[in-house]
């Protein structure tokens, strides 16, 4: 039986600029300092594990060459994680304004996907679409 998602790998153009916003993003809101493991590559992954055991993590890894992130084109879309009450995404939104995120945004409810799901969406440092929710999806 399927329990959830082990794991999201996600490919950076500038691995130290991205680690620096997920510590400051979710750090605060009990995100682990990165295990590092190796890569198929020989490249380090950099796994910033969730507070709790068998949560999951987020794994980091250093892109090999630019590329330009495309919302639409195959592949991923975005990251939507979740936290336990309003007032973390309150504190997520603020973190990724502090940084210089890209808010898409601004932490209100989105009835049209659960009732009382309250989220915000912005930006990491690669283009990559990052959705926190006080609610599980629900869909």
């Amino acid at each position: 039986m399927l329990v959830g998602l082990g794991h999201v790998d996600l490919v950076c153009r500038d691995l130290e600029r991205s680690l620096a916003f997920y510590r400051a993003v979710f750090g605060p809101l009990g995100l682990q300092e990165p295990v590092l493991f190796e890569g198929e590559r020989g490249e380090p992954i950099h796994y910033l594990r969730f507070p709790s055991a068998g949560s999951g993590s987020l794994g980091l890894r250093q892109a090999l060459e630019e590329q330009p992130f495309e919302l639409y084109a195959p592949g991923f879309h975005h990251l939507a994680l979740a936290v336990e009450t309003r007032a973390d995404v309150d504190l997520a939104h603020a973190a990724a304004v502090a940084v210089g995120a890209e808010v898409l945004h601004a932490p209100r409810v989105f009835p049209q996907y659960h009732p009382g799901y309250y989220a915000t969406f912005f930006l990491d440092p690669d283009g990559f679409r990052i959705e926190v929710a006080s609610k599980r999806d629900a869909r």
